[in-house]
């Protein structure tokens, strides 16, 4: 009887230790995947990139992708960069000084010669040149414009303006019927430059900010920065009236329930303003922001969007390459979810909404992002906006020139 006792007890340890191996293989399993960090920036993509992990992980059981994303990502990620708590693979801007500053010290893998570089369009790959190498891919871009409520326009009889003049007649129209012409959500700082932006890269190209950089032009007694901000001063004042405390989801809410007529907004809001009304996409269009007289002169402003830099220290660059691998053979299903033009060539232009920016694109009248060329990089474009919101509180010109020069001379070298 003992005998047998002790039988069993060896038998039943034996099953116990059996059941609790078979528990823990699935732990180990986990535990053994490669984790990598994607910090990215664009609030509005979190469901998109996670929809695309997922399907990137079933493919790849071995690579778990941990998205990254927080208010002011760009500011957030140069901290740190400088605590050297670099992320494997972060959402970076061609051309930018910070872009260029990381190429040149070494922080950034170099991926000229990965295959899947000959799938982008070449003529905004090669926005990430450093020195003939590229430190970063480009998956999709973006495009500024007016989206505006067809209904609305529709109610009034308005025409999609394609001059200033035009614009300003639409909001006059619409303002004296007692319906708000444009909504703003200018407490959001970053908000500001969305807008007045549009001016800038109307006045200055490529060789202009050249110039400034190198301190042989200046904000202070230029015309072009004078016209600027006096149209920034015109379009303000049709805005509802309490725009300056309104944040950036509130703008989005007013807009997408046709509480204004139009909304000087980037293409990347297109997925959050469909979650707020069903029927977007029946009710709304896009038409290119017009700065000027001349229609064949106004151009929109098209910057990469999404663009895909590596660390050049991570522990995990086979890996971190295969997701960027993927994300560009997926471009297709990005550009269809995120609202976005894809730099992926072959890519098609399936978002009924982005059609009215559509022409623009095609016809190369189209300008990058001003900030993108400024010395000083992120940090600059930060100083920009926090004097961009003084100016619509104070609406002095003289003196918001006079800072705004001011703080590109701090950036200078």
């Amino acid at each position: 009887m003992r005998k047998s006792f002790s039988l069993l007890s060896v038998m039943g340890a034996a099953l116990i230790l059996a059941a609790c191996n078979n528990t823990e293989s699935p732990t180990e399993g986990a535990e053994s995947a490669t984790t990598i960090e994607f910090f990215q920036v664009k609030a509005e993509a979190v469901n998109t990139f996670d929809t695309l992990i997922d399907q990137f992980e079933e493919e790849n059981p071995g690579i778990k992708v941990e998205q990254n994303t927080v208010p002011d990502g760009m500011t957030v990620l140069t901290t740190r960069f400088s605590t050297g708590d670099v992320p494997d693979i972060f959402i970076t801007y061609p051309v930018e000084q910070d872009y260029v500053l990381r190429a040149n010290n070494d922080y950034l893998l170099d991926i000229t010669d990965e295959d899947f570089i000959e799938k982008i369009n070449p003529e905004i790959q090669d926005r990430y040149l450093v020195d003939d190498r590229m430190y970063g891919a480009a998956l999709s871009l973006n495009a500024n414009g007016v989206l505006y409520n067809k209904t609305i326009f529709d109610d009034h009889n308005l025409e999609v303006p394609e001059t200033w003049d035009g614009l300003i007649e639409v909001m006059e129209e619409l303002d004296a019927n007692d319906v708000t012409p444009v909504i703003m959500g200018n407490q959001n700082v970053d908000q500001t430059s969305i807008f007045n932006l549009n001016f800038i890269a109307q006045q200055f190209d490529e060789d202009y900010w050249e110039r400034f950089n190198n301190g042989e032009e200046n904000v202070v007694g230029s015309s072009e920065w004078e016209e600027a901000s006096e149209k920034m001063l015109e379009a303000l004042q049709y805005a509802q009236r309490d725009h300056m405390g309104t944040d950036y989801d509130q703008g989005n809410d007013l807009f997408a329930n046709g509480q204004g007529a139009m909304y000087f907004m980037g293409a990347w809001i297109l997925p959050t303003l469909r979650d707020m009304n069903d029927n977007f996409d029946e009710e709304f269009g896009y038409f290119p922001f017009p700065q000027t007289n001349n229609p064949e002169e106004n151009v929109t402003i098209s910057g990469v969007d999404v663009g895909l830099s590596i660390a050049a220290d991570t522990d995990h660059p086979e890996e971190t390459l295969k997701f960027v691998e993927f994300l560009i053979d997926e471009a297709q299903q990005f550009a269809d979810m995120d609202g976005s033009f894809s730099a992926v060539e072959g890519v098609e232009v399936n978002d009924e909404i982005l059609q009215g920016l559509l022409p623009h694109v095609e016809n190369d009248q189209i300008t990058n992002w001003p900030n993108h060329y400024w010395a000083g990089g992120t940090a600059a474009e930060a100083d920009f906006r926090g004097h961009t919101q003084n100016f619509f509180n104070h609406q002095d010109i003289d003196q918001y020139l006079e800072d705004l020069d001011n703080m590109f001379e701090s950036y200078r070298n």
